[in-house]
């Protein structure tokens, strides 16, 4: 049975991944193909899409890169 979070997502967790998702649609990428990109799993991806797993800075980053985006255009939702 899965664990209950403890305290509740942040906001600004759910809209990052709300876009993360939408870039990758837009560029029509598959879950897996952002995954290789980030060198990180499907199911790393599908969380970080959720909001259900809070990314570190550095991969925020990564994000950018590889939707070759800035870091202020992928946290402005």
């Amino acid at each position: 049975m899965p664990r209950k979070r403890k305290t509740p997502i942040p906001l600004v967790v759910i809209n990052f991944g709300k876009k993360i998702k939408e870039l990758r649609i837009e560029r029509k990428m598959s879950q897996m193909d952002v995954g290789a990109a980030l060198n990180i799993d499907r199911e790393n991806v599908r969380k970080y899409e959720k909001g259900l797993q809070e990314p570190k800075l550095s991969t925020v980053i990564k994000f950018a890169k590889i939707f070759e985006i800035s870091f202020d255009e992928l946290l402005n939702f």
